[in-house]
């Protein structure tokens, strides 16, 4: 049994660095010559990254405007007219490599460049953060690059002189997250235009579904223009323009094979489908589906269920296990399913102000079992917390088979990451079938417990 995908360990080591201190006593006495002290211990340096190749004039208006910092990096381009190079140039505070600025530079009458505008504070705080320029196509790119941001590890913030001749502005921002350790992990990734509102969503396929990249195109308010020099560069200062999209948004029920959508109908009629997936839960190989079904409109029922549709040998579906409610313990839930490695992975998301809660159920069928009746076998709670640029997480994983029980800790401190761990075991119980199941991590209390404090 495969049971990785809910304990994926990602340890982040930090170095132990040791420094000694060399202590030398003179020591004098009658006729005694003077011992000749040892040698200083040679200083070590750090390297920072330092842009030498700057043109001369460029070097002289930024040391003359910021005395207190160098510059690590930069970028030379047509941003305003098609026959003049602009610069873009990341400032660091001398001694560091991070709470960058970034300067424009123009040419000026006399053929020298001088510092046009320049940017508020870009990552600050964030000790693993990278900030870099570009200047193409008439724009200024400045990506940022966040390490541990649970949000979006990348983001580029696009700046022009669109509509405007001397006011550079914000035009455009994209973002993307790669796939993180949850089971059913997928890269996400939005681009926004400013200037029309035009939003593009995209999730990346998954493992055990490579051929399915979706996109989901919508359109947000346009905002007052954004001067380059006022921007915050933040994702939350963006906060429509970079809002996610739940899962089940992507999945359009027209996807569904037309069998399925026959059957679904007969069965739970007027039930929207909310999400869905495919694969091998049996032995024999056959191509299953896993459909999440919410209320039908008009119906008193206000939760979502699981349903299974198994494949037959002559090519037909046949309706298998439905569940219990799915989100009766979890009001405003987003739900995606998943099936791989002959397994069946249900995961509700859901935010509130104490973070984002994640838990997930895997179920699988036991050889031994010719039914081939899907049991829970694993469950994986996470709560994720964030203030500022600081985040919090805290994840219990629990093998029903085995009774194994991880808990683990995960803080990020200034770009800081601290992991901690503690293994258990919690009592075994009966077997818990997938058929009317009910999805609530209060019945599994030993191991969703938050019960490790490092």
């Amino acid at each position: 049994m495969d049971f990785s995908a809910f304990a994926r360990p990602s340890f982040s080591a930090g170095r132990l660095l040791v420094s000694a201190t060399f202590v030398a006593t003179l020591l004098s006495g009658c006729g005694s010559p003077r011992p000749v002290p040892p040698p200083a211990p040679a200083v070590r340096h750090v390297d920072l990254p330092t842009d030498t190749g700057l043109p001369a004039s460029a070097a002289r208006a930024l040391g003359q405007r910021f005395a207190a910092m160098h510059p690590v990096g930069h970028s030379a381009g047509h941003l305003q007219v098609d026959d003049v190079d602009d610069l873009a140039v990341v400032l660091a505070p001398l001694g560091q490599s991070h709470d960058v600025v970034v300067a424009v530079l123009v040419i000026g009458a006399g053929g020298e460049y001088r510092v046009a505008t320049v940017s508020k504070v870009v990552a600050p705080g964030c000790d693993t953060c990278t900030t870099t320029v570009d200047i193409a196509h008439h724009l200024l790119s400045v990506h940022v690059m966040r390490p541990s941001d649970p949000d979006f590890e990348r983001v580029t913030y696009q700046f022009g002189y669109r509509d405007s001749d001397d006011a550079l502005r914000l035009v455009g921002v994209t973002a993307a997250q790669p796939p993180g350790d949850d089971p059913i992990a997928h890269g996400y990734a939005i681009s926004t235009s400013l200037l029309n509102g035009a939003k593009v969503d995209t999730l990346d396929p998954t493992q055990s579904d490579p051929g399915r990249r979706r996109e989901l195109r919508s359109a947000v308010s346009l905002r007052p223009v954004i001067a380059f020099d006022a921007f915050a560069f933040t994702p939350q200062a963006l906060g429509p323009e970079l809002r996610r999209q739940p899962v089940s948004a992507f999945e359009p029920s027209e996807s569904l094979p037309a069998a399925a959508l026959t059957l679904l109908r007969t069965r739970f009629p007027g039930a929207p489908v909310q999400a869905r997936s495919a694969g091998a839960l049996r032995s024999d190989g056959g191509r299953d589906l896993a459909v999440v079904l919410g209320p039908a409109a008009g119906s008193a029922e206000a939760d979502s269920t699981l349903a299974l549709l198994l494949a037959q040998p002559d090519g037909s579906l046949k309706l298998g296990a439905t569940s219990g409610s799915l989100t009766r313990a979890c009001r405003g839930c987003d739900v995606q399913v998943q099936i791989a490695h002959r397994a069946l992975v249900v995961q509700t998301t859901a935010v509130d102000a104490a973070g984002t809660h994640i838990v997930g159920y895997q179920f699988m069928a036991t050889p031994k079992d010719k039914s081939g009746t899907l049991r829970l076998v694993g469950v994986r709670t996470v709560l994720a917390e964030r203030t500022g640029g600081d985040s919090h997480r805290y994840v219990n994983t629990a093998n029903l088979l085995t009774g194994d029980k991880l808990d683990v800790v995960e803080d990020v401190t200034h770009g800081h990451r601290n992991r901690a761990e503690h293994a258990s075991k919690v009592a075994l119980r009966p077997p818990i079938a997938l058929a009317g199941f009910t999805f609530d991590p209060a019945r599994l209390d030993a191991e969703t417990r938050r019960d490790f404090t490092p």
